[in-house]
């Protein structure tokens, strides 16, 4: 069996919010000069799906990957309808996204179809003097929201944030939410391309305001939930997210026996991925790859000639 750590091509989608900062951050080679706004680095949704491009499964669909390595990939973490249970992006927010909302368990069963529970989370990469959205003011009930939402005011009726390079924010379904221009994220969430515009700032795409006003949570925001563990950033029943650093020349030594992947934030030096599978080998990494690392990985260890943070997520293990 083909047990190694796996590398994906990104799939990257055009948005007139986007830019083209992922080129600048992270030398990727953009497709022509359209604003892109999305890198999916890890997908498997019917909209897209992610091929490995490195080792002897090159070429091997996520999908076909899950299907393939069963429990060697997943571990005790469950596929989610046969498919890999989570997605992983990059967002290069040049302008201001639309304010928006997804649908959790209640509303997904109310609107049935091919809607799907999205939960997800932001890692700001870079902001430049940045802000967002997230989450309805204290006080505000639904009737008077949707008078703004007609009114075209609704953002006057939101929590506003200022963030900084290195904020991490999460956003369960149900939080009305938006990235303000300038801002570049990684983010995690559960595999859904379910979303709902509150308003796009009179850009003249479709507003949904029935269905958004059915999925909106109002009152105060839900915590953050963490763990002890001090790099642990958030832990959900759908994924876990830990900030952690390289140090210069010492090898760091990555858990093994679940299924996580690694997103490389900000390095401007190669980075050194030593494991052992089903043989042992060493992937050259660098700041912005996202690799994949099945569970049945035995050993795995990341090094570096400089500090690297990177993401670590963790699938929950049934």
């Amino acid at each position: 069996m083909d047990i190694y750590p796996y590398k994906f091509e990104p799939i990257y989608v055009e948005k007139i919010w986007g830019g083209r900062n992922l080129s600048r951050l992270f030398d990727r080679d953009l497709p022509g000069d359209a604003p892109i706004g999305e890198s999916w680095e890890l997908a498997d949704l019917k909209e897209g799906v992610s091929v490995v491009s490195n080792g002897s499964l090159a070429g091997t669909s996520l999908t076909h990957l899950t299907e393939r390595l069963g429990d060697a990939l997943l571990g005790g973490a469950a596929s989610h309808e046969g498919r890999f249970p989570l997605l992983l992006k990059l967002l290069d927010a040049n302008d201001i996204l639309s304010l928006q909302v997804h649908p959790d368990e209640r509303a997904v069963a109310e609107i049935g179809g091919d809607a799907a529970l999205k939960t997800e989370c932001w890692y700001v990469v870079e902001s430049r003097d940045g802000m967002i959205y997230k989450g309805v003011r204290d006080g505000v009930t639904a009737d008077a929201f949707r008078d703004a939402i007609e009114n075209d005011t609704c953002q006057d009726l939101c929590a506003e944030f200022k963030v900084a390079d290195g904020d991490f924010h999460y956003l369960p379904a149900g939080t009305v939410h938006a990235l303000g221009a300038g801002l570049v994220i990684a983010e995690v969430q559960t595999p859904s391309n379910t979303t709902y515009r509150v308003t796009d700032w009179g850009r003249g795409r479709e507003i949904h305001v029935d269905r958004s006003m059915q999925c909106i949570e109002f009152g105060p925001l839900v915590p953050t939930p963490v763990t002890e563990d001090p790099d642990c950033l958030l832990t959900t029943e759908f994924f876990t997210v830990s900030q952690k650093t390289i140090t210069p020349g010492a090898p760091l030594t990555l858990p093994t026996g679940q299924c996580a992947a690694i997103m490389l934030l900000g390095c401007d030096a190669p980075i050194h991925l030593e494991y052992v599978g089903s043989e042992s080998g060493v992937e050259m990494l660098s700041g912005g790859d996202t690799v994949l690392l099945p569970a049945a990985l035995q050993s795995a260890s990341l090094r570096c000639d400089v500090a690297c943070r990177f993401l670590w997520i963790m699938l929950p293990q049934g």
